[in-house]
């Protein structure tokens, strides 16, 4: 079998970062297009330029409806496509820094035995590579296939790591190529029945230019609310979220007590995972 996947990966924490982790959407990249087309279409009549959680006005009906549709069309193609994968995985706050520590001293290792030594480019790659290494977790594909496209949601950090060229052993490379090149030989060690990372295929982007990202955004804060309203802790816009949420995925949605996965903390009542580790949402279609 060989399918090409494209996939878009944004950030996600709770509103004090209590909690962080990142959220993911695959499709096979004929899916992903057919995606974009169809997203592209859902922005002028709701007067949006891109779909954010963050940025809901949950008092626009038309809003609503937009999102809604974007959710709805998201499943509709998922469930037509070969393989897919929908996730989001927060880390409590004791995982997240080991784990980013673990990223860290892999990127500085690696890019040091090639003598790599800018300071910039090695404070950011860790943070790059975390959710690389977190998608080869999550996805398993059959042999042969391949993670040609990766669009992760860009910062001031990540923007100026993906302007570097650096040279490594006598070649000049874009910092993405070496990055994934790094994936490469991670997943080949600890996960190999995850899709080959292409060299080529990673990209730090705005999120307003690939509705991927857009996806991975908008299903990791609805989640999140959707969780956070189930615990207990409900605002207008945050009901309007989890509803839309719940009309698109409910089906998927365990109905167990929540409370087992999750809980409110501190005076802000943030989410936080219930056990040490990660709590994940995932759906996926087509192998496992």
């Amino acid at each position: 079998m060989s399918l090409e996947l494209a996939a878009g990966i944004d950030d996600i924490a709770t509103e004090r970062a209590l909690s962080s982790g990142w959220s993911f959407v695959v499709l096979p990249e004929a899916d992903a297009a057919r995606f974009s087309t169809s997203s592209q279409a859902l922005l002028a009549p709701a007067r949006l330029t891109e779909f954010h959680g963050k940025e809901f006005k949950y008092k626009r009906a038309v809003q609503c409806t937009a999102y809604e549709s974007f959710l709805s069309e998201l499943r509709k193609i998922a469930e037509s496509a070969e393989l897919c994968l929908f996730a989001c995985s927060l880390y409590d706050d004791t995982f997240h820094p080991t784990f980013t520590s673990f990223a860290a001293r892999l990127t500085v290792n690696v890019f040091g035995s090639l003598g790599i030594s800018d300071q910039a480019v090695i404070a950011a790659a860790p943070k790059a590579a975390s959710p690389l290494f977190t998608l080869m977790r999550l996805l398993t594909a059959p042999e042969g296939t391949a993670l040609s496209s990766i669009a992760i949601d860009q910062d001031t950090a990540l923007g100026a790591f993906a302007a570097q060229t650096l040279a490594a052993n006598g070649k000049h490379l874009p910092a993405t190529q070496l990055l994934a090149t790094l994936a490469e030989m991670y997943r080949k060690q600890c996960f190999p029945s995850s899709p080959q990372v292409r060299p080529s295929g990673l990209a730090f982007v705005e999120s307003s230019s690939s509705f991927l990202v857009q996806a991975a955004d908008v299903l990791g804060n609805f989640s999140l609310n959707y969780l956070m309203s189930k615990l207990g802790t409900v605002t207008k816009g945050r009901a309007m979220k989890a509803n839309i949420f719940e009309r698109v995925f409910g089906d998927l949605l365990t109905q167990s007590q929540f409370g087992q996965f999750a809980v409110l903390t501190g005076a802000q009542a943030e989410l936080a995972p219930s056990q040490a580790g990660a709590l994940t949402f995932k759906v996926t279609r087509g192998y496992t």
